[in-house]
């Protein structure tokens, strides 16, 4: 026992956590790891030769880390360039899809082209069909490619009209299936095909969501109607309307106009089945539209809600430039009979101008300037 405490008290004492020992200078270098690796060649190839970012290209750049030169992106940008496409377009295409640059141009770029081609497509509209959708050229030709660009050119009727929506939005993004559904589910409301055509040229994003919003656009025509539903002619443009103005921009528009008429609720939901486009315009439009129908055209509240289409047309170009030229010729003393100034305002272009324009411009010449629309319907 007493060697186990001699023992003991000869031991060196730990040290305390605060107390060990620091390490000596270049204690840090002696344990380091290896220096850090160049980057990799890709990295200042998406810079200098794709015009990248060098924030996106450092970011991209581990995609290529297998590559040791940089032959397969050599030959996809030449084959895009080929293809029409300009620096631009091509430096905007990798910026979306970096990896494209490591695809097979015989396999897997070539064929989307050429499918293009094979529909009809001219040359620099298949260029840039791609140039606006770059995820295209990730899509199987016969799987995804070729039945979207097809869906769309039928229902469009037009390669006019498809470049132009791909402008806008991201048409060939969803797929056929989801786009027939949802045309098939507005079919089954009664909408008719002719007009459901027409407003899905107008705006193709109407099928370009999903079942749920679909459905919830749905509630908001019923809600609108206030439970009765539009003919089967104006469900089209209901949905239309709804589907570019927001609840909450609805609600004021409807607030703004029923405070102007004095009307219920009842009766603004007959002026939205009836005319459901006049909700585009601006609360505050809508509001100087009443006015001025009220007191330079003379209508009624009564009047506006049972013709809720005078609220759909322009103010500045069309009703108040032919109250204008009206009141020119009577203060001229023109007998243009009597004539109603409601009938005027609704009256056809082409026919208001011959009528009132046209006929009398000898004796009024301001006519012109009072309703320059004319001017090259009068050269005509």
């Amino acid at each position: 026992m007493a060697l186990r405490r001699l023992a003991r008290r000869l031991a060196p004492a730990p040290f305390p956590p605060r107390l060990l020992p620091l390490p000596a200078p270049g204690h840090r270098r002696l344990f380091s790891t290896r220096e850090k690796e160049p980057p990799h060649f890709m990295a200042e190839y998406l810079v200098t030769t794709c015009g990248l970012s060098p924030a996106a290209a450092a970011k991209a750049a581990p995609r290529f880390a297998h590559l040791t030169s940089p032959e397969r992106p050599d030959a996809v940008l030449a084959f895009l360039h080929s293809q029409g496409l300009g620096k631009a377009q091509v430096r905007a295409i990798v910026a979306r899809k970096p990896a494209l640059l490591l695809s097979d141009v015989d396999a897997t770029l070539s064929p989307k082209f050429t499918a293009m081609r094979a529909l009809g497509l001219r040359r620099a509209d298949s260029a840039r069909l791609f140039a606006l959708f770059p995820a295209a050229l990730t899509y199987g030709v016969q799987s995804n490619l070729l039945p979207r660009v097809l869906f769309w050119l039928d229902l469009l009727g037009s390669t006019t009209l498809l470049m132009k929506w791909l402008a806008k939005t991201w048409l060939l993004k969803y797929s056929v299936d989801l786009l027939l559904r949802n045309l098939a589910a507005l079919r089954r409301l009664g909408v008719p095909d002719g007009r459901l055509t027409a407003a899905v040229r107008l705006r193709p994003t109407l099928i370009m969501q999903s079942p749920d919003k679909l459905r919830a656009l749905v509630g908001r025509v019923e809600e609108a109607c206030g439970g009765v539903p539009p003919s089967p002619g104006m469900y089209t443009w209901c949905l239309f309307a709804l589907h570019n103005v927001g609840d909450r921009a609805f609600r004021a528009k409807k607030a703004a106009v029923t405070r102007a008429l004095g009307c219920t609720d009842e009766e603004f939901a007959g002026m939205f089945r009836r005319a459901p486009c006049f909700v585009f315009a601006p609360e505050a439009l809508l509001r100087r539209k009443v006015e001025f129908l009220r007191a330079t055209v003379g209508c009624s509240a009564g009047s506006i809600v049972r013709n809720p289409l005078l609220l759909t047309l322009s103010l500045d170009e069309r009703m108040a430039p032919r109250c204008r030229a009206v009141e020119a010729l009577r203060s001229r003393g023109v007998d243009i009979g009597k004539v109603n100034m409601v009938g005027i305002v609704r009256l056809p272009e082409a026919i208001f101008v011959e009528r009132y324009i046209l006929k009398y411009k000898g004796d009024v010449p301001e006519l012109l300037d009072l309703y320059p629309q004319a001017r090259v319907k009068g050269r005509t």
